[in-house]
């Protein structure tokens, strides 16, 4: 029994010692094959489970507690807060930024009020929604500068943008449109010079080229002579530097003449046409037709090729100097229009369709601001530029109707017959005889 027992005691060691020598067999050779446990050999044990408690406190701090949102528009005034502050402030802060006098600011708000074509948001008033838009027009800024002005997203910026849009579009209709039909208008009889020979003029007409936003391929058709991409707008003007008529939609490359009679062709374009006997004065690019004046052919036309009284080659010179000379009201409006409106110079990339729109809403918001206040800064500009001309002048001595588009020879014989009863009497009264 002794043998017996002396002799498992020793095989029982021996099995022992053998699994000790092979579990740190198998811990030398995990310990050569993981990275970690190398690293972990040389003595930064205590350092790296350091890093994971922090690690693992961090991700229970983040899943236990909610994250805090911080808002994007956190700064300066809140938009109604903004519209408050400029209208009740210094006048010239409200004619910087919206580029209308406090008072023309508030008549919009009300006329659009009034009329029921825009009703105020939950959150945005209509005084908000027209300071949006006159600050686009105005400055021709982007729509996320303009929603850190007024702390809006550009959602909500493009939106009351729109709105206003089309609300100004929609409003032209009414404002928009011949104004001074019955007699002879102040400007004329207040002018030697034009009276009694122009008596029967109700304004003028031409183009302009307004920046425009083509996709790649349209831009050769949008590409004028001036290699601008650009849309020919066709207008008409009193002599209250007024638009009476706005038609917008051609491409830079359209000739003037052919955006004239696409307007006149289209009974849907309602054309203000002047009643029989009255006119408006056109210059060479558009045709000789009745109720149409332009200058004479082939004779010298500006203001700038002319020094002095005495060089007057004969009554169809005088007569494009004179008409030169009333017609450029034109020039003093289109530069009015677009100096106060600088989006006019830098359109942004809106379809084709809503960049007219947004010239319409621009003349319309110039008529307007016009009507109510008509010596606000920017037009004093203007006028300035038309007193010093009258300077020189002196040193040198309707209703919507649907008519046909007459361009017969007969047509324009009227028309040539009628300048020639202005020119040839106008000629002589000039020199005395």
């Amino acid at each position: 029994m002794d043998t017996h027992s002396s002799s498992e005691e020793p095989r029982s060691m021996e099995t022992n010692s053998e699994i000790e020598d092979s579990s740190s067999s198998r811990t030398r050779t995990s310990e050569s094959d993981d990275p970690m446990a190398t690293y972990q050999s040389s003595g930064d044990e205590v350092a790296t489970q350091e890093v994971h408690i922090v690690y693992m406190m961090w991700m229970a701090s983040q899943l236990s507690s909610p994250r805090v949102l911080i808002p994007e528009h956190n700064i300066g005034l809140r938009g109604n807060q903004y519209i408050e502050a400029v209208l009740n402030g210094n006048p010239r802060t409200c004619r910087t930024m919206f580029r209308m006098e406090v008072p023309a600011f508030r008549y919009v708000c009300d006329l659009l009020r009034q009329s029921l074509i825009m009703d105020p948001t939950e959150r945005v008033t209509v005084e908000e929604s027209l300071g949006m838009f006159c600050f686009l027009v105005g400055h021709a800024q982007g729509q996320r500068i303009i929603g850190d002005r007024f702390q809006h997203s550009s959602e909500t910026i493009n939106r009351h943008v729109k709105t206003v849009m089309r609300a100004l579009h929609q409003l032209g209709r009414t404002v928009i449109r011949p104004t001074n039909i019955d007699g002879v208008h102040p400007y004329i009889t207040g002018n030697p010079h034009n009276y009694p020979w122009f008596e029967k003029c109700l304004g003028a007409m031409d183009g302009t080229m307004i920046d425009a936003a083509a996709p790649a391929r349209l831009s050769n058709a949008y590409r004028n002579h001036r290699g601008r991409i650009a849309q020919n707008v066709s207008c008409l003007y009193d002599f209250d530097m007024k638009f009476t008529y706005v038609y917008t939609g051609w491409e830079g490359t359209a000739h003037d003449a052919r955006v004239f009679l696409d307007a006149l062709s289209r009974s849907s374009n309602k054309f203000p046409w002047p009643p029989q006997g009255h006119y408006y004065l056109v210059d060479s690019a558009f045709p000789c037709i009745e109720k149409f004046m332009p200058p004479y052919p082939r004779e010298r036309y500006h203001r700038s090729d002319h020094y002095s009284g005495r060089q007057f080659r004969g009554y169809k010179d005088y007569f494009n100097y004179r008409h030169s000379s009333l017609r450029n009201i034109i020039e003093r409006t289109f530069a009015l229009l677009k100096n106060r409106f600088q989006i006019l110079n830098a359109m942004p990339r809106y379809r084709p369709t809503r960049q007219g729109m947004l010239v319409t809403a621009c003349c319309t918001l110039h008529n307007l601001i016009k009507t109510i206040t008509p010596n606000d800064d920017f037009i004093q500009a203007a006028l300035a530029l038309q007193l010093s001309e009258e300077n020189r002048d002196a040193d040198d001595e309707l209703g919507e109707t649907s008519e046909v588009v007459d361009m017969s020879h007969e047509s324009a014989g009227v028309m040539a017959a009628q300048r020639d009863g202005i020119a040839i009497p106008m000629w002589q009264d000039r020199f005395g005889e």
